[in-house]
C-alpha cells in the first residue's frame, strides 16, 4: 500500500521528459528528491539498487547545472518551494492566502484591526495575528529571530535582505520632547547597526532602511518642498525649454531665491558644475550643485521653509547616523537598501541616496557599492528620475545601484491627493505601472549591455581580458517583483545580452511569504535571488502587513490563485503518501 500510494503520489505530481521507468525507478528517483542528494550520492546510490545512473538525473541535480544565463521556466508542476515545509505551515500558508485573496478583506484591513481597539481585544487579535499573517510574511520580533530563517533560505541559494519593520509619517512623534525624539532616534539607528551584524552572518546579504524613522518627518518633508520648488524655478528661467540654462540664467535663478546678497556664489558654482565645459547647466548640473554645495542648499532651505537652528542641528544629527551606518555596513560587508516611501517624502530620499552614493559608491571598491536607493514604478516621473540619477552618479564615476518596485503606497497616496487637491501621482491603471516597471528593467538592462559592449571593445584594444564585474561595472540593481512575467522578461534578457549572472550587476528579490515558488526556483537555478525578511513586535508591524496585503491585492487575485493550487495538491499528495 505504501508503495502504490508513493507512486500514485511522484507519478501525478512530477512530469518526466523519459516515460520508460519502472516503479521501482519511480520510488528511486523520489527518494533523491527527497533526501537532495548531491551528484555523486545519487550515483552510488543508483548502482547499489542497480540502476544506470544516466538513464535520469534528478530534478535537482538538473537545476543545479542550468547554466547562468539560461532562460527558466517556473513549473508550476514542481513543488521545489515547498518540500522542506513541514504540513503545519503549508496548511498556514494556504489559509492564509485564501484569506487574504478575498478583496473586503484587504480594502478594509485598517478598519478591521480598529475593532478588536474598541472591545479591548488586541491583546487576542495580536495572539492569532503572530500565529498567522506574521509567521507567514516576518521572520521574527528580533533580528536573531530571523536568523533561522535565514539559514533556511541560504540553503536553497537565497540571499537575505533584512530589515526592521520601521513606520514614521507626519505628526507621528508630536507628543514627544526633543530629548525623546533624539533618544528614539538614536534607538532606531542602534537597531539598525545590529542588523547590519546579523546580516553579516551570511555573505552578501542586504539591510533595509527606512531613513524617516532616524530623524524628525518633518525635515524630510520641508527638504521636498524645497526640492520640487527648485525643479520649478528651473523650468521658469528655462526660456527655450531645452533642459540647460545659461550663466545668465542661473545668476537670475540665483537673485529669485537669495536676492542680489549671495550673487558672489554664481561664479564658484558655476565653474565646479559645468563639468563639460560647454557654459551650460543642465538639470543634472543643478541636481549637483544641490548635492555638493550643502551650505547653499541650507540657505535655500531657511528661505523656502523658514528652517531654524534645531531643523538645522536635526539635519546633520541624521548625517551622522547615516554615515555611521554606511561605515559600519562597509566594514561587515552589507549592502544597505534605501527604503521608497510616501511622496511627500521621497524628493529628500532620494537626495540623501544620491549623497551616500557619491561617497560610498565607488566604482574602485572591490566589494561594489553600499547603497542601493529604491525608485517606486507605479510613480508618474519615476521614469525620468531614474534616468536623472543614473546619469549624475555616471557622470560623476560612482556606481548607479537602485532596486526597482511598483511601489507600496497607493492605497494613501491617493487618498491624500484626493483629499488635498492635487494631481494623483500614481499611475492611472495596472497597465500602465507595468509598463514603466518593465521600462526601468529594460533601460537599466541596456545600459548594462552598453557597459559590457564598452569593457570588450577596451579588451581588444590593451589586449587584456577583464569580464563585467562589481570592480569595473558602474551599474547594479535589483528586480524587486512578484510578477513572474517581468522575472521572465528580464531573464530572456540577461539570455540575449549575454550577461553573467556572477558578474553582480543584477539582482532578484521577493517578500518573505510571498511567491515562494518563484524565489526557489530562481535560487536552485543560481539566479542571485533574495528574500525580504521584516522583523518587529507584532503591534508595530502591522502597517507593514496591511500595506503589504493592499501593494500586492493583485498577486493575491491571480499569482497566489497558482500558489493555492500548488498548496492544496501537496497537502492532498502527502495525505495521501501517509495513508
Amino acid at each position: 500500500m505504501f508503495r502504490r500510494a508513493l507512486f500514485k503520489r511522484n507519478f501525478n505530481q512530477r512530469q518526466f521528459s523519459n516515460w520508460n521507468f519502472t516503479k521501482t525507478e519511480v520510488l528511486l528517483r523520489s527518494t533523491i528528491e527527497r533526501k537532495n542528494f548531491s551528484q555523486k550520492s545519487q550515483i552510488r546510490f543508483l548502482t547499489i539498487h542497480n540502476i544506470n545512473s544516466n538513464k535520469f538525473t534528478s530534478s535537482s541535480s538538473k537545476e543545479s547545472t542550468i547554466p547562468n544565463n539560461k532562460v527558466i521556466s517556473f513549473n508550476e508542476d514542481s513543488n521545489i518551494a515547498l518540500r522542506d515545509k513541514a504540513m503545519s505551515e503549508l496548511i498556514r500558508f494556504y489559509t492564509v492566502y485564501k484569506l487574504l485573496s478575498i478583496p473586503w478583506v484587504v480594502n478594509y484591513a485598517s478598519s478591521l484591526i480598529s475593532i478588536p481597539e474598541k472591545l479591548h481585544l488586541s491583546w487576542l487579535f495580536n495572539w492569532i495575528i503572530k500565529r498567522t499573517i506574521f509567521l507567514q510574511f516576518c521572520g521574527g520580533e528580533t533580528d536573531e529571530e530571523c536568523f533561522d530563517t535565514m539559514s533556511k533560505l541560504k540553503k536553497h541559494q537565497i540571499g537575505t535582505i533584512l530589515g526592521p519593520s520601521i513606520e514614521s509619517d507626519l505628526n507621528q512623534n508630536g507628543s514627544l520632547s526633543d530629548a525623546e525624539k533624539d533618544m528614539k532616534f538614536n534607538q532606531i539607528a542602534d537597531e539598525y547597526l545590529k542588523c547590519i551584524k546579523t546580516a553579516s552572518k551570511q555573505s552578501n546579504n542586504f539591510i533595509a532602511v527606512k531613513i524617516t524613522g532616524l530623524s524628525d518627518p518633518v525635515i524630510f518633508k520641508n527638504l521636498s518642498l524645497t526640492l520640487n520648488s527648485l525643479n520649478e524655478i528651473f523650468d521658469q528661467f528655462d526660456n527655450d525649454q531645452d533642459g540647460k540654462l545659461v550663466k545668465s540664467d542661473l545668476k537670475k535663478l540665483f537673485i529669485k531665491i537669495f536676492g542680489e546678497s549671495e550673487t558672489h556664489l554664481i561664479d564658484k558654482v558655476f565653474d565646479k558644475t559645468d563639468s563639460n565645459y560647454d557654459r551650460l547647466i543642465d538639470r543634472i548640473d543643478y541636481y549637483k550643485i544641490l548635492l555638493n554645495d550643502q551650505n547653499i542648499l541650507r540657505l535655500i532651505m531657511n528661505k523656502s521653509t523658514k528652517m531654524n537652528q534645531k531643523m538645522d542641528n536635526n539635519f546633520n544629527q541624521l548625517l551622522v547616523r547615516l554615515d555611521e551606518l554606511c561605515k559600519t555596513a562597509r566594514q561587515y560587508k552589507v549592502k544597505i537598501l534605501i527604503d521608497a516611501e510616501q511622496s511627500y517624502f521621497q524628493p529628500s530620499i532620494d537626495y540623501i541616496a544620491m549623497r551616500l552614493s557619491l561617497r560610498y559608491n565607488n566604482l574602485l571598491d572591490e566589494d561594489g557599492p553600499i547603497i542601493f536607493n529604491t525608485h517606486q514604478m507605479y510613480r508618474k516621473d519615476s521614469a525620468s528620475r531614474l534616468q536623472r540619477d543614473y546619469e549624475l552618479l555616471r557622470r560623476n564615476k560612482s556606481v548607479f545601484a537602485t532596486k526597482l518596485v511598483r511601489g507600496a503606497y497607493m492605497v494613501g497616496e491617493r487618498s491624500r491627493a484626493k483629499k488635498l487637491g492635487y494631481p494623483d501621482p500614481i499611475h492611472d491603471n495596472k497597465e500602465n505601472t507595468n509598463k514603466s516597471y518593465n521600462g526601468a528593467v529594460e533601460f537599466l538592462l541596456s545600459k548594462l549591455y552598453e557597459n559590457k559592449r564598452n569593457l570588450e571593445v577596451k579588451n581588444v584594444n590593451d589586449g587584456s581580458s577583464h569580464d563585467l564585474n562589481v570592480r569595473n561595472n558602474p551599474l547594479e540593481f535589483m528586480i524587486a517583483s512578484h510578477n513572474q512575467e517581468t522575472i521572465i522578461k528580464a531573464c530572456e534578457k540577461l539570455d540575449q545580452f549575454g550577461i553573467d549572472l556572477n558578474s553582480g550587476a543584477v539582482y532578484f528579490a521577493q517578500l518573505y511569504g510571498m511567491c515562494d515558488q518563484i524565489t526557489y526556483t530562481l535560487g536552485h537555478s543560481d539566479y542571485p535571488v533574495y528574500k525580504y525578511i521584516a522583523y518587529g513586535k507584532v503591534n508595530e508591524v502591522i502597517p507593514f502587513l496591511v500595506r503589504r496585503a493592499q501593494e500586492n491585492s493583485s498577486i493575491f487575485d491571480g499569482r497566489a490563485t497558482v500558489e493555492q493550487s500548488m498548496l492544496w495538491n501537496e497537502i492532498v499528495n502527502r495525505l495521501i503518501f501517509w495513508k
